[in-house]
């Protein structure tokens, strides 16, 4: 589930976003994303060929590569395309959604500036995150403090770049964002519990250490278009296979098949595709958590989704032992692991030789898609027995699972403190609130993947669920106390104390997770106590 968090930054880039977007002179720009070998320079070479060719667009082309040497931009030069008025400019030794945004913003508001370009064309490196660079164009530069201002940056040349605009929106407006997908590599590249670092050894930052399917999937969701390369060497099934695997992550994006990256212009350059807004909530985990069906049920590839809801807390062990069961699991503080073996394993002995990565990654493997299918990605709310006040977030993609606490349940917090009962999140809050006892807590989580088995998901997660014989005395639980202004508990609210006043404060039971701040202290840091 999207955090308050997430969506207040969206919606704050949203705004300044559909001010600036269409200003007079902004030359569009399109972001060009995608694995390493997914085919990104082949593309942006036909793409050359085609203004070339056809003499009406005139193209800049801005090509990102983590390598002091750009080899990408040496292949883009051989191929003699740039006689016309196409102008190369180089990024290199850094990657322009962190460590080069300033240079992004400088190099995009100097070809603007030169008014000789109808569109821009960037070829991002292939760790690259597209929303990363997305921001960097609302960013309003003029009311940038020294004390917000990213560490580093020199503003003058900026502000001097932009011509007195305060964001390089102004200038250069991102209109479409483009994803490359490679079909050979795709299912491996989301199974595999490598770090980008390892993956792409020599090519990226030895010290990348974000994990590669994760990486993927985000740069999936973000697109507006997606282009799937090599669909002439793979079996038909297979690009069948991952078309409709990347339709359900992100069913708002425009998909194409492309043959040594030949694709219509109409496709890729001055599209008007690109919406911030639209862009962050795209993702088909949020559309079916939205309640809004849209992931294709072919039979054949057997692309399905679903969400699971209850309202009772997980044990944490339990849950624990399902997720590192079939996934490798990372947490705020480091590796998640259970307390014991998976069930019906023996704990290896000092003995036996210890499993490698590569083969206990098989054996999650294994076991995912025999007991439940081939589960690409999963996100949500969860509620853990004993920690009653704070949320817990979740998400996986691929071999990867993360776990997080995702601040508060709004139960917790004082009613000052909620939103407008008649606002959009006030509304939100009655629609998940599920009486007085319990309200918004509960699980949440949205599955999606090929050949899942629901009622197996299910039936385990079912099963992670706290129940009475998990009490230290199973009793009546006490109500809770009232105050004399308050009056006394309505029959209602007896009788949901009854029914779920049992399922709180449990906070005595086996809990892997990492530590969260207690009641009181998450109280104290966020000022209501």
């Amino acid at each position: 589930m999207a955090s308050t968090g997430d969506m207040t930054k969206a919606d704050s880039l949203v705004g300044l976003a559909d001010r600036t977007a269409h200003e007079a002179g902004a030359v569009p720009v399109t972001l060009l994303s995608g694995f390493l070998g997914a085919g990104k320079t082949t593309l942006l070479k036909r793409i050359l060929e085609q203004t070339h060719a056809q003499d009406t667009v005139r193209v800049a082309v801005l090509v990102n590569d983590m390598a002091e040497v750009n080899i990408d931009a040496d292949l883009v030069r051989s191929t003699k395309l740039l006689q016309r008025e196409e102008k190369l400019v180089e990024l290199h030794n850094g990657c322009i959604c962190c460590t080069l945004r300033e240079d992004l913003i400088k190099a995009l508001a100097e070809l603007a500036a030169e008014k000789k370009f109808d569109a821009i064309l960037i070829e991002s490196t292939g760790v690259s995150l597209p929303q990363e660079v997305a921001e960097t164009f609302a960013v309003n530069v003029t009311s940038q403090s020294s004390a917000t201002m990213p560490p580093g940056w020199e503003m003058e040349p900026i502000l001097k770049a932009l011509g007195g605009k305060s964001s390089l929106n102004e200038v250069a407006r991102l209109d479409t964002c483009v994803t490359m997908v490679d079909c050979v590599t795709f299912h491996s590249n989301m199974a595999t519990a490598a770090k980008a670092g390892e993956q792409f050894k020599g090519s990226v930052d030895a010290n990348d250490m974000r994990h590669v399917g994760p990486l993927l999937m985000q740069q999936i969701e973000f697109a507006d278009v997606i282009v799937l390369s090599k669909c002439d060497i793979v079996e038909e099934k297979v690009a069948s296979s991952v078309e409709d695997a990347v339709r359900s992550l992100n069913p708002g994006a425009k998909v194409i098949r492309a043959l040594r990256g030949d694709v219509p212009l109409s496709s890729v350059l001055r599209t008007g595709l690109f919406d911030m807004k639209k862009a962050s909530t795209s993702a088909g985990w949020m559309q079916q958590w939205k309640g809004v069906e849209v992931v294709p049920e072919t039979e054949e590839y057997g692309i399905h989704s679903f969400v699971y809801k209850a309202r009772t807390p997980f044990h944490p062990l339990r849950l624990m032992n399902f997720f590192t069961d079939i996934l490798f699991v990372n947490c705020r503080d480091g590796i998640c692991s259970p307390l014991g073996p998976p069930k019906g394993e023996e704990p290896m002995s000092r003995d036996e030789k210890p499993k490698t990565d590569a083969h206990e990654y098989q054996l999650k493997r294994d076991r995912m898609l025999e007991k439940f299918g081939h589960i690409l990605r999963s996100k949500g709310c969860m509620w853990l027995a004993g920690r009653d006040h704070l949320i817990g977030g979740w998400e996986q993609a691929g071999s990867i699972g993360e776990f997080d606490c995702a601040g508060p349940w709004m139960a917790f917090l004082p009613k000052e403190k909620w939103p407008p009962l008649n606002s959009a999140p006030g509304l939100r809050l009655v629609q998940q609130s599920d009486g007085p006892v319990l309200m918004d807590r509960r699980q949440e989580l949205v599955f999606i993947g090929q050949q899942l088995k629901r009622d197996a998901i299910t039936k385990a997660l079912d099963a992670c669920l706290l129940v009475k014989d998990d009490l230290m005395a199973p009793s009546t639980p006490l109500l809770p106390t009232i105050g004399e202004e308050d009056g006394d508990l309505s029959n209602r609210e007896k009788e949901e104390w009854t029914k779920h006043g049992w399922k709180l404060g449990v906070n005595y039971l086996d809990d892997p997770f990492p530590r969260w701040p207690d009641e009181k202290e998450f109280a104290k840091m966020i000022g209501i106590a």
